[in-house]
């Protein structure tokens, strides 16, 4: 029972580290070859504080560098990948006991309308830039971007959690563990000599 909890936590934490950093790169780097006006990173981190200062270069690394709200919206999305993959383990995975890529296309499309309704919607009535449902003020494109970046979100997490809380591939490390420490209790340490390299037989009968 521990040892399956342990192993939920730790794959509630990795998968929500592997799903943000998927999404973040896939929707961040739509927004810096301009396939949508949609800035999440800083539009997260000016509906969180208020309002934001962004300078030339602040489209690279995932909006943060040049960007005052931009580290505020990359924490955000951690915590709220953190609080999705938590519902994944919670709701989906016990309930949809479906292989790991059915799981993540639920798991997709939950993130999407969180991201779509829920995040669009709050920036939209609260932020001067019109963002509009799932981003439709912020290019034609934008829907289908986040769709997407939703899908590779709940596919990378849905797969990176099933892998860690799987009892076969924790099996698979152990088994490796015991062999390698086997293979080194095995080795027989090496019989020490204090004869001196040039010294034979003949020495030691003369030295006797």
């Amino acid at each position: 029972m521990i040892r399956a909890v342990a192993r939920a936590a730790l794959g509630v934490a990795l998968s929500a580290l592997l799903a943000a950093v998927t999404f973040l790169i896939m929707i961040q780097g739509s927004f810096r070859q301009g396939y949508t006006d949609l800035d999440l990173n800083h539009v997260l981190g000016t509906m969180i504080e208020g309002s934001a200062e962004e300078e030339l270069g602040a489209s690279e690394a995932f909006g943060v560098i040049g960007d005052s709200a931009g580290p505020t919206g990359l924490y955000a999305t951690l915590i709220g990948a953190g609080v999705l993959m938590l519902f994944h383990a919670l709701v989906i995975h016990p309930l949809v006991r479906r292989h790991w890529a059915i799981q993540g296309l639920v798991l997709g499309v939950v993130t999407s309308l969180v991201v779509g309704l829920v995040f669009c919607g709050v920036a939209d009535a609260r932020l001067d830039t019109p963002t509009g449902l799932f981003g439709v003020d912020a290019g034609g494109r934008t829907p289908l971007i986040i769709v997407c970046c939703s899908l590779g979100f709940g596919l990378a997490g849905a797969r990176c959690y099933s892998l860690v809380v799987g009892e076969r591939w924790w099996q698979e490390y152990e088994e490796d563990a015991v062999a390698a420490i086997g293979s080194v209790a095995e080795l027989e340490p090496a019989e020490r000599s204090f004869e001196l390299a040039e010294e034979g037989p003949e020495h030691r009968r003369m030295g006797a």
